[in-house]
């Protein structure tokens, strides 16, 4: 069967050679819609061979827009990429797996970001290999519609496209116009919020979230993301309706580290901001941090790299040095230190 690789892009000349030289020689066709490129991107992909380029006027809806890509593809199924994605790991033979068994692929992307001063990982398999007669709907955050089996592909990107990048001013108008116009949809409301967190718009972020939360399921694959979002959200401002929230989760989501990370920072941030709740919450920051480290023993999920290690460990040493115990504090940013985070280097080696 034929494989068609299906790319909606825009002046992407920085990235776009690194990603088809990753992924070239696992597709027998490279099919490139262009949106409007006003650099040397075009140049760029033609010089690759298996490409077709086609050009589409852009319209704020992304869904149209790989719908094109599809439909000017040949091959059998379809993979999708991002300019900014490329293949560390993964061969033809996965892709061949999963279209013996008429499914849907999902593969494993690994995206780089930066919150503060630090570079963080965050990893999450999304459904980007599948039969040509699939179409994508959704102006922003499109997803395929489909019944189709979904599995986990032995495939695995890096995205870098959000690293020391902010999106989000494009993409708050168009969820803003996706919500108005579906204000019962959880999964518009759900990223909405995410992206009005991430512009640090924490209270327009809070309501959304908590609209999206109130109408979902806690079998929606998305649910705990919500709940983690709520959490990072409604800390920066001290919303005393997460206690119930996170008292409401604490067995749903126990398996998740992020949850319990979110719930130690949270604790943390309201202590300090509260000063007078800290004799009772002071010790849920401890139990929170600590039930991270403990998850890595056993089966657990993990959104964002090193909640349940070296951010668990580096956030006890940050609690144990604020109450005086600087003995624990050492431990915990040695641990953190020797899995290779560099705040708890510099830390450990100011404190020993």
């Amino acid at each position: 069967m034929k494989v068609s690789l299906a790319m909606i892009v825009k002046n992407e000349e920085k990235s776009i050679g690194g990603c088809l030289d990753s992924v070239k020689d696992i597709v027998d066709e490279i099919v490139i819609v262009d949106t409007g490129s006003t650099d040397q991107t075009i140049n760029t992909v033609e010089r690759f061979p298996k490409v077709r380029v086609f050009h589409f006027q852009w319209c704020d809806d992304f869904a149209l827009a790989r719908n094109y890509s599809i439909e000017h593809a040949t091959g059998d199924y379809i993979l999708v990429l991002d300019a900014d994605e490329f293949i560390v790991d993964g061969a033809r033979n996965e892709l061949e797996k999963v279209m013996s068994e008429n499914a849907i692929g999902r593969i494993l992307i690994d995206s780089h970001f930066k919150k503060g001063n630090q570079k963080h990982h965050s990893k999450a398999y999304v459904s980007r290999f599948f039969p040509k007669d699939i179409r994508y709907t959704g102006a922003i955050h499109e997803q395929l519609v489909s019944d189709k089996i979904k599995v986990n592909m032995n495939l695995n990107v890096k995205h870098d496209g959000y690293f020391e990048t902010n999106k989000s001013k494009r993409n708050i108008p168009l969820l803003l116009k996706e919500a108005k116009r579906n204000p019962v949809d959880s999964y518009y409301l759900f990223q909405l919020g995410k992206e009005l967190r991430i512009s640090e718009q924490y209270k327009e972020a809070f309501r959304f979230l908590e609209k999206s939360y109130a109408i979902t399921k806690r079998t929606v694959p998305y649910y705990a993301e919500i709940v983690v979002e709520l959490i990072y959200s409604g800390k920066e401002f001290g919303e005393v309706k997460l206690f119930e929230i996170i008292s409401h989760n604490e067995e749903i989501l126990n398996y998740l580290s992020d949850f319990h990370f979110a719930k130690g920072m949270f604790y943390l941030e309201y202590c300090l901001k509260h000063p007078d709740k800290a004799g009772i919450l002071m010790g849920e920051i401890e139990v929170s941090f600590l039930k991270c480290l403990t998850l890595e023993n056993g089966k657990f999920t993990e959104y964002v790299r090193g909640t349940c290690s070296y951010l668990a460990a580096y956030n006890l040493g940050v609690y144990y040095e604020v109450i005086g115990s600087l003995s624990k504090a050492i431990e915990y940013y040695q641990l953190s230190a020797e899995l290779g985070y560099l705040p708890a280097v510099e830390r450990f080696g100011l404190l020993k």
